[in-house]
């Protein structure tokens, strides 16, 4: 009986398995992967301030308002918003700073906050801005300035400190309830 040259067959499953570990692709790397936080970035006179997205319901320019007689000088009256009647308070003004001048800039920003329709004035809104959270948070203990009570800490990017702003806070702020004069 003649001899064929055939191979063992556990040596050619190790050829081809070291031929398949040789030619394959490797394994993905693990990579860490970034947390960034995001918000909308609106400018309050000189300030850099960013809310959560969860806060803002809605972005527009400043609708026609009603005046609302006896109010603090920072409710700017009220508007009828897609059949809602939002109360609109320029945001400068009620922490101190000159009113929003109501140019092609100035937006209002429709709080998202349960039983509170709500609009708030700023002088402009710069959209979505993203923050590395490990590396650009920032302490604002060195900061003078009313806002800072309303803060939740900030974010530091190309030497633009971008304050982020809570809302929710701010409408719980009895001095932001009391509307009357």
């Amino acid at each position: 009986m003649a001899r064929t040259s055939r191979e063992d067959p556990f040596e050619l499953l190790r050829k081809m398995q070291q031929e398949s570990l040789e030619s394959a692709p490797g394994l993905p790397q693990e990579i860490e992967v970034t947390k960034y936080w995001s918000g909308v970035g609106f400018r309050l006179g000189e300030l850099m301030l960013v809310t959560p997205l969860d806060h803002v319901l809605e972005i527009l320019p400043p609708p026609p308002m009603t005046l609302v007689p006896g109010a603090k000088p920072w409710l700017k009256g009220v508007a009828n918003v897609r059949g809602n009647l939002i109360t609109i308070v320029d945001l400068p003004e009620y922490f101190g700073k000159p009113t929003v001048f109501l140019d092609e800039k100035a937006r209002m920003m429709i709080m998202n906050v349960a039983g509170l329709n709500t609009g708030l004035l700023v002088n402009e809104v710069l959209g979505l801005r993203h923050f590395d959270e490990e590396l650009e948070r920032q302490d604002l203990s060195g900061l003078d300035d009313p806002v800072v009570a309303q803060l939740n800490g900030a974010f530091l990017r190309d030497d633009v400190l971008w304050g982020v702003f809570d809302m929710k806070s701010l409408a719980e702020n009895p001095s932001f309830r009391h509307v009357a004069a």
